[in-house]
Formats: C-alpha cells, sequence, structure tokens
C-alpha cells in the first residue's frame, strides 16, 4: 500500500461490517469501515466541487478536535487532492487564529457543511474512491501539520503520502498491533505523533480506534471501552498508572503504553513494568513524519527511544544527530530558505537534537542542541537531561533550567509539600541532584512557581515542553525573589 486511502479501501472491501471507529464517551460504535468509506466519498465531492474552480493551491484548514469527523475529513482530502491543514483546537485561541491566517487556505466547519453531504452505497463508495487512489500523487503535499515552536514561531510542515505511509509501516514493524487491538488516543492528530503513531498504524493494521483528549477522556472513559493500545505524554502517564492501580476495570487490558514528546520517568517506566504493561518509548520530529526510533516490546529500556525503525540512515556530528530516509519532509510551507537551511543539498535532515548512541544500537536524546548551556569554565550543561532527573524526586511537577547573564536559574514548581532533606545525604532533594550534574561550585538561583507552565500561557509547547525563550523573557526579565544563591558542591 503505498497511500493511506488504500488503506482504508482494502478494510471496506475485506470486512466493511467490522467496527473502525469507537465513540470514547460512549464506547459504542461512530463507523464501520464500510460507513466509513462512505462518508469519506461523500466529502470528497463536497471538497472537488469547492475546489473545482481554484486556480491557486488547493488547501484545507479546520480546528481539529479529535472527533470522527476529523479522521473522515482527512482521508476525503487525500482523495479529492487537496492538502490538509489541521489547527488543534486545544491551543490558545490566538495561535489557532494566527495558524490559519498562516496556512493561506480555506477553512472547514463541519457543522456548517453537515447537511451538504450525501452518503453512497459502500460498494459505490468503494469504487468511487479506488479510482481517486489511482490519481493519489504519493509524493505531493498532502498534510501539513505545525510544528510546536519550541525555539521560534511554528512552521507548517509538508508531508506527503508516502512519508505518512513508510513511517507509519516502520513504526508498526518496530510495535506489531493487530485487528484485535483497541487503540485510544488521548494526544491531538493535529501534531506528528498521534497522526503517524495512532491514525496511521490504525489504517495499516485495521484495529479498532477511539479518539478522545487529555485527562478529561481518562476521567469519563466508559465501562465498555477497554484500550490495549494507548500512546501518552508523561503528564498523562501517571493518571492512566493511578487508575489502573486503583482498579479502574476498563484500563485493565492495556498491553502496551507508548511514551513520546518527553521521556518517560524512571518511577513511571517501573510502575508499568509492575502492572504488566510494555512501555514503547520513541523519537522523532515533526520534520520526519515523525518517527525515528522506536523502542520494540521486547527491548524496551529506561531514558532511552530504542534503534532507528525501518528506511533511516543517520550520522552524529559532534553529537548532533542527522538523518536520511524516506520519511523526510517536502519542506516548510511557504518558507524555501528554512527548508535548505534543514535538509542538505545530500537529504540529510539536521534534527537539531544531541545523541548518545549505544552499544545495542538504542539512541538516547541528550537534549536539544540550542539548548546547551557552556558555563564559563567551558563545561557543558544539557538543561533537559538535569530537568528530566529533577522530575524523578517526588512531589516536583515541573523543572526548567534557564542561563541568563551567566546565572543558571531553576524555576520549579510542586504537586505536593517539599521533603527538606535527603536521608542518605542530609541535603534538600533538588541540591543533592545538581550537584550530581554540575562541577562544583556552580551557582543556581532557584525560583518558586507561583503559577505552573502552561499550554494556554503559551510557555508550553502541545506535547508539553517548555518553550524556554519564551519562559526566560516571562520568568525572569524581573525574577521574583528567588532562594539564596547557594553554590552547589558534590
Amino acid at each position: 500500500m503505498h497511500d493511506l486511502l488504500s488503506a482504508l479501501i482494502h478494510h471496506a472491501k475485506q470486512r466493511p461490517d467490522e467496527i473502525a471507529l469507537l465513540d470514547s464517551q460512549t464506547g459504542v460504535a461512530a463507523f464501520t469501515w464500510g460507513e466509513m468509506t462512505c462518508r469519506v466519498d461523500a466529502i470528497a465531492k463536497v471538497l472537488r466541487s469547492k475546489f473545482s474552480e481554484a486556480t491557486t493551491t488547493k488547501r484545507l484548514t479546520y480546528r481539529c478536535t479529535n472527533r470522527p469527523e476529523d479522521v473522515v475529513l482527512s482521508l476525503a482530502c487525500v482523495a479529492a487532492g487537496v492538502t490538509e491543514i489541521p489547527i488543534d483546537a486545544f491551543l490558545p485561541a490566538p495561535q489557532q487564529d494566527a495558524l490559519i491566517k498562516r496556512s493561506k487556505a480555506l477553512h472547514w466547519d463541519h457543522e456548517f457543511h453537515a447537511d451538504s453531504i450525501h452518503s453512497s452505497k459502500v460498494a459505490d463508495a468503494i469504487s468511487n474512491l479506488e479510482t481517486a487512489a489511482r490519481d493519489v500523487d504519493i509524493h505531493s503535499p498532502s498534510l501539513v501539520l505545525w510544528t510546536s515552536g519550541t525555539t521560534a514561531e511554528p512552521r507548517g510542515v509538508m508531508l506527503s503520502q508516502h512519508n505518512l505511509t513508510t513511517n507509519a509501516k516502520a513504526k508498526l514493524l518496530a510495535v506489531p498491533q493487530h485487528t484485535s487491538d483497541l487503540r485510544l488516543s488521548l494526544l491531538s492528530i493535529a501534531h506528528a505523533y498521534a497522526r503517524t503513531s495512532d491514525m496511521g498504524t490504525w489504517l495499516l493494521s485495521g484495529c479498532r480506534w477511539s479518539l478522545g483528549r487529555g485527562r478529561s477522556t481518562l476521567r469519563s472513559l466508559p465501562d465498555n471501552l477497554s484500550p490495549t493500545l494507548i500512546n501518552a505524554v508523561p503528564v498523562l502517564i501517571d493518571d492512566i498508572l493511578n487508575r489502573i492501580e486503583s482498579g479502574q476495570s476498563n484500563l485493565q487490558l492495556l498491553r502496551l503504553l507508548g511514551c513520546g514528546g518527553v521521556a518517560m520517568s524512571l518511577g513511571q517506566f517501573e510502575r508499568c513494568k509492575q502492572n504488566g504493561i510494555g512501555v514503547i518509548q520513541g523519537y522523532g520530529c515533526t520534520e520526519t513524519s515523525p518517527v525515528i526510533c522506536s523502542a520494540s516490546p521486547d527491548n524496551a529500556t529506561p531514558n532511552r527511544v530504542g534503534p532507528l525503525v525501518a528506511g533511516w540512515e543517520s550520522k552524529v556530528e559532534h553529537g548532533r544527530l542527522f538523518v536520511r530516509g524516506p520519511g523526510v519532509m517536502i519542506g516548510y510551507l511557504d518558507e524555501e530558505a528554512a527548508t535548505q537551511q534543514k535538509i542538505s543539498p545530500h537529504g540529510w535532515l539536521d534534527t537539531g537534537d544531541l545523541v548518545e548512541i549505544h552499544d545495542d544500537g538504542q539512541f538516547q536524546i541528550l537534549g536539544r542542541a540550542d539548548d546547551v548551556i557552556v558555563l564559563d569554565n567551558g563545561f557543558k550543561v544539557f538543561p533537559a537531561t538535569i530537568e528530566r532527573q529533577l522530575l524523578q524526586l517526588e512531589g516536583i511537577e515541573q523543572a526548567v533550567l534557564l542561563h541568563r547573564q551567566g546565572q543558571l536559574w531553576l524555576l520549579l514548581s510542586h504537586n505536593q509539600p517539599q521533603t527538606t532533606t535527603d536521608a542518605p545525604t542530609g541535603r534538600d532533594p533538588v541540591d543533592s541532584c545538581l550537584a550530581k550534574s554540575l562541577p562544583p561550585g556552580t551557582s543556581v538561583k532557584r525560583i518558586e512557581l507561583s503559577e505552573p507552565l502552561s499550554i494556554q500561557s503559551g510557555e508550553l509547547t502541545a506535547k508539553g515542553t517548555p518553550r524556554r525563550p519564551i519562559i526566560r523573557q516571562r520568568r525572569l526579565s524581573s525574577p521574583p525573589d528567588s532562594r539564596p544563591n547557594h553554590s552547589r558542591d558534590p
């Protein structure tokens, strides 16, 4: 299969009456494969009509809320030859509006078009979509996903059906799933992780899929919806594990828990093992469709993201990872110069990440190259590595290490009262952690956050990673009183 539309057609022909999508609020079927095919065909006809007289590039944008209708629209765009540009509806409203404007696209509203959609019979829909699939240019822009904007303004990443399909196939080779599986989504399909590791693998494998979003889905999960597969980020993993350990019956069948975006803590990893849940950590970026590395059920290791998935080549220069393969994006939307800066003439994409490759072929992500702090004595500090260690301490919910005018600053928020000392050392646990990672005498000023960092404030990306330039500007321009400027001596 060379495109995801063909995967839909395959399932509709082989088992039209089997469930494809379930409603995460009720647990009942939203669409069978046959019904989905009819709906995709109907919306594709509406799209062709809307773009029939278009003289500009066919682009469609919409606010993505992780509903079955979003999945249908996505596949209809493939059938109609329209470039889909989903906007995460959970982003702050001004950011949504800015991305819609930058997309330079026709805007779609599900409710507005509901009355104009008329479905045909399954056999007719299959025939129509087979014709459409033959015309799909698998190397042209099919999807634009906006980057999270960790270090700069978000950029639109153009991906082809070739990018998306080969990457989903590679992920499935690393982490097989079956038609009997039920996948639950908690992350937005307007972002690359869920788009490939949830939606792409669902289409290729033919399992059942239920779309939700975040903690609200976990809180209201119906008793008749028992997922076997979930992909999440660390801020959701504790919620999942707490519910399993409290005996929540509809999570007892969970066999694999994927983690991306930010590394899972050692404590979370061990809790998964204790509950008989396989851990799948992976790594990638929007510009690579996104999966570059993935663990498999038999090689999961804490703080590592597995080896390269099928199709990728890699090279490391001064610790910085470059990759080449079928998942490399077409380019940035309307930004040719930025594209040329990101991808070399020989096809090597600069991930911007610092890595270590272990003897078993597994990768360990050290952090963003742009985030590295070089102290006056030449010592290199990797903030993300230290932050991960701090987040494993009891009670710490957020930790961000910044550098400003020669001074290190540690921003912390807590989800419970602090432990004052570490029993083995008699030190404050945070001080002990810093002492293991920094040279003797390194000064670190600490700020307790009165207001946690959030996506809504623009200080965190959609996957929960800190947007350091914004945090530095807002929180350190006039820093509040901090704890005394102690030097950290091991």
